[in-house]
């Protein structure tokens, strides 16, 4: 893999260039183009953060490339899509509803069916005790 030139950028901080542009075939630059940034062997990989965009920067003292991480910005949305997604939000929230009361009054069923089962069990013991004091 070829050199990568990468055209600095001053920001806020003396030590702290931005990196402005890249550029893959540095054989073609000018004398004057070259002494507006540095040559680097490789460009370092950004971390994939979701929300987050990445910035890559270069440190003059450490010669150090690094990324900054900032937020980004979602665009307004529109009160046309937010009642869309509001609303599809709330129909995905009343079938999980739907689903869930179904499976209440499964249960419920089933520990009614339980306890009916219980209650005779209880009433053949019951029995059973009756009948042998009897005898």
């Amino acid at each position: 893999m070829g050199k990568v030139f990468l055209f600095l950028e001053k920001t806020d901080e003396p030590n702290v260039k931005r990196i402005a542009s890249y550029h893959h075939a540095p054989e073609l630059l000018t004398e004057e183009e070259l002494k507006l940034g540095i040559l680097v062997d490789e460009v370092p990989q950004a971390e994939n953060i979701p929300d987050k965009r990445a910035e890559l920067f270069y440190n003059t003292d450490t010669q150090e490339l690094f990324y900054k991480y900032f937020d980004v910005e979602l665009p307004p949305m529109s009160p046309e899509q937010l009642i869309k997604d509001l609303q599809k939000e709330l129909n995905a929230v009343k079938a999980e509803n739907k689903t869930l009361m179904l499976a209440l009054a499964e249960s419920a069923e089933a520990q009614q069916q339980d306890k009916i089962e219980n209650q005779l069990a209880i009433a053949e013991l019951a029995e059973l005790i009756a009948t042998k004091e009897v005898l």
